[in-house]
């Protein structure tokens, strides 16, 4: 959705089977980088000497989005809910380096990292032409080099029209391309430490690639194929306060299953304020109950609507009760 599209935020997960790992909490990269060239963009650190694989955990796992300044809002967060977060996502420009030591103090922290890997006005034909494969292999090598479990989604929702690299602005073939070339140079420099992640946004069947102005095309176009893929992620909102799970998630949670017999990790979501807030949140965790997918993001930001939960007493008391019931189930 077209909403929370800040890069360098921080986005916790909220696990619900027992086949994943990880959590913790990184700082905020800068909100609109300017991409490295190619040629420079490999000078990064790769001591990870004190790192450790983060202790295996019992989900389900709570995480947040806790926006900018990160540090500072992921505490208050914690403070407010009384939830730990487990798993972090960190928003990376295509381009940036892969940073050892922020990687290195998240599992410090007992987490696994999640990097949505976004390239803005990056030319995807360039990166399955092999014109990024300095900057892409020493990244792979780095995360070799960290020994530590990522999760890595390129190009996040690319099924909309709203980012550079989706929907009527690139070519999901270029982006299919570009996918199978990332990955391709992260086996051939023994990467084996990286769960790929195929993350959409939500949609209507009857409308995408059907409606003109409807600004979503179906998923099926832009999928890699399954020797690609690990995880598949999906991105839904509550927008409106007649939402509920049903709604937002499960036409689009029964058609990835058609695409692919992968698990599904709700990679974003949150509620927005208003007179329903409470019910919908408790609806939330309800189907996450009822659902067989890994997880769900709770993006807790300020952007077009008001998805934070601080200041918000009985929303706060919903997502803690939430929480302990997935914990309780």
């Amino acid at each position: 959705m077209k909403i929370g599209r800040l890069l360098g935020g921080v986005v916790v997960v909220l696990v619900i089977i027992p086949v994943i790992a990880a959590v913790a909490t990184v700082r905020l990269r800068d909100p609109s980088p300017t991409p490295l060239p190619p040629e420079q963009a490999h000078h990064v650190s790769t001591s990870s000497a004190a790192c450790a694989n983060p202790a295996p955990f019992r989900p389900p796992l709570i995480g947040v989005a806790p926006g900018p300044p990160a540090g500072r809002n992921l505490t208050r967060f914690m403070r407010a809910t009384r939830v730990h977060p487990q798993m972090v996502a960190q928003y990376l420009q295509f381009g940036d380096p892969y940073n050892a030591a922020e990687a290195c103090s998240v599992a410090r922290a007992g987490a696994e990292l999640l990097i949505q890997w976004d390239p803005k006005r990056i030319s995807l034909q360039r990166i399955a032409n092999g014109g990024w494969d300095q900057y892409i292999t020493q990244f792979a090598r780095n995360v070799r080099a960290g020994q530590l479990p990522i999760v890595l989604s390129f190009g996040h929702e690319m099924n909309g029209n709203w980012y550079t690299w989706g929907y009527t602005q690139t070519s999901p073939r270029r982006f299919v391309a570009a996918w199978r070339h990332l990955h391709r140079l992260f086996a051939a420099a023994g990467a084996r430490n990286v769960t790929w992640c195929w993350d959409v946004n939500t949609w209507d069947p009857a409308l995408a690639g059907h409606a003109p102005n409807y600004g979503i095309g179906p998923p099926r176009w832009w999928w890699p194929g399954a020797r690609y893929v690990n995880w598949v992620g999906l991105d839904a909102y509550y927008e409106t306060p007649t939402d509920t799970f049903r709604t937002r998630f499960k036409d689009s949670l029964r058609a990835l299953h058609r695409i692919a017999h992968k698990p599904v990790l709700i990679a974003e979501t949150a509620v927005a304020a208003g007179p329903r807030q409470v019910w919908q949140i408790r609806t939330l965790f309800s189907g996450l109950r009822r659902t067989n997918v890994i997880g769900a993001v709770w993006f807790d930001w300020k952007g077009r609507e008001q998805w934070r939960l601080e200041g918000h007493p009985a929303a706060i008391a919903a997502f803690r009760a939430g929480a302990r019931s997935l914990h309780n189930g």
